[in-house]
């Protein structure tokens, strides 16, 4: 034990002190709190809930309390502040926003199938047309019955298209005189 410093003993009433001291201060109440100034620490006044902010039916009977309700739990779970609560025009930005997205995507939906219809759906001008032998319709060679009466083709005319016209042709020229 000779190993062992001694220390001084010391008082406990400054500690005592000290500890009743903020035991006072924490029981005290809120009004009764100087600063240390001397100034007396004002108290928060209290969060009006939603019951005391809208007491009544709003105009054209809107229940302007659930929707305190339901910003106050959107705020809860959204972590934003509940002392700005949003403005209407913060609504209807979002509500055009979300709109003009639609309209947009629409279009590019829209544009996306003609540019697939129009690909799948090329106009094919075939070599040559055949005339129907009982109703003389022309249907397209790669056609094996005719399109009006469904009869097969026969050995009638064809009429071929991939060469250029044996007269010459005027296109609107003026009429010689």
């Amino acid at each position: 034990m000779a190993a062992l410093k001694e220390r001084p003993v010391r008082s406990a009433a400054p500690t005592l002190a000290a500890a009743l001291a903020l035991a006072g201060a924490l029981l005290a109440s809120p009004s009764t709190a100087l600063a240390q100034d001397g100034t007396p620490v004002p108290t928060p006044a209290p969060t009006p809930n939603c019951s005391d902010r809208f007491p009544a039916e709003g105009p054209a009977g809107v229940d302007l309390r659930l929707g305190c309700i339901v910003g106050e739990l959107v705020g809860l779970y959204t972590a934003s502040s509940r002392d700005d609560p949003p403005t209407l025009s913060a609504y209807v930005l979002v509500t055009a926003g979300s709109a003009a997205l639609g309209v947009v995507l629409v279009l590019l939906a829209l544009r996306l199938v003609t540019r697939r219809a129009a690909r799948r759906l090329a106009p094919v001008t075939p070599s040559e047309w055949w005339i129907c032998p009982s109703c003389h319709s022309v249907n397209a060679t790669a056609a094996s019955r005719c399109y009006a009466c469904g009869s097969p083709p026969g050995d009638g005319p064809t009429l071929p298209t991939d060469r250029a016209p044996r007269t010459p042709q005027s296109l609107g020229g003026s009429s010689p005189g």
